[in-house]
């Protein structure tokens, strides 16, 4: 049996203008999150979400005046995964959709997971300080550059969405039940970038062909397809400790 857990990481406070063209400057608050999903090969977990460091020092990262975070104990991914009966030396693979601090930021809890990252994004992360390293750039972590279309596990496949960042990659997992689902990372903030086709990145171009590809790859049912920081998607979705199966 393959299962799916989406829990909250913390989030930020954020205007929809860095999501979308066109969008508004006022900033609210977005969810961060991971999820874990248990599969017959061992535990799988996407993205490792914001260090616990920001619970108490939320410009911790940039600095103030930089992105601000808001993150409580319990959002810690240790602590969420505690309360789902795993341990940190329980996940086998980690997924990161790419190494941003909200995304990364707890790959030092995981020393003896596989760390899966398209190889043409580990090169382009390292060093640069948009992809702070003291999160993800450790000695004692492994991981495995893939390059293109990947199997993890038994109906899951990570797939490239550039345009956020190069070497971008999303997450397609086939549920028994469920069916077909797509973890976007940033590839897809929101559920109204995938309505409109547009979205801010790195390489809009880029972005916007990840985003007709996330569509394709979820048969056009955007409700099977889980965005990176929308609020008002979140608040629809299964959280834990429910799950989708």
């Amino acid at each position: 049996m393959i299962e799916l857990t989406l829990f909250r990481t913390g989030g930020v406070s954020i205007g929809a203008s860095a999501f979308v063209p066109g969008g508004a400057d006022d900033k609210t608050f977005v969810p961060v999150w991971s999820a874990l999903v248990r599969t017959p090969e061992g535990n799988v977990l996407f993205d490792t979400g914001l260090h616990p460091v920001h619970v108490e020092r939320p410009d911790a990262t940039f600095g103030p005046g930089g992105l601000k975070v808001v993150m409580t104990k319990e959002d810690a991914v240790v602590s969420r995964l505690a309360s789902l009966g795993v341990r940190p030396d329980d996940v086998a693979v980690v997924v990161n959709s790419h190494l941003h601090f909200d995304h990364a930021g707890n790959n030092g809890a995981f020393p003896k997971a596989t760390f899966i990252v398209q190889g043409e994004h580990l090169a382009f992360a390292k060093g640069k300080p948009n992809f702070p390293g003291v999160y993800w750039d450790i000695p004692e972590l492994t991981y495995m550059p893939v390059s293109g279309r990947v199997r993890v596990a038994t109906g899951l496949e990570v797939v490239p969405t550039p345009g956020h960042a190069p070497g971008h990659q999303s997450l397609v997992v086939d549920l028994p039940e469920t069916g077909r689902v797509v973890l976007c990372g940033d590839a897809a903030f929101t559920r109204e970038n995938l309505e409109r086709g547009l979205i801010r990145g790195q390489d809009e171009a880029a972005a916007r062909e990840s985003l007709a590809r996330i569509r394709w790859l979820g048969d056009d049912d955007l409700d099977r397809v889980f965005t990176s920081h929308d609020a008002a998607s979140w608040s629809g979705w299964r959280h834990a400790p429910d799950t989708y199966r």
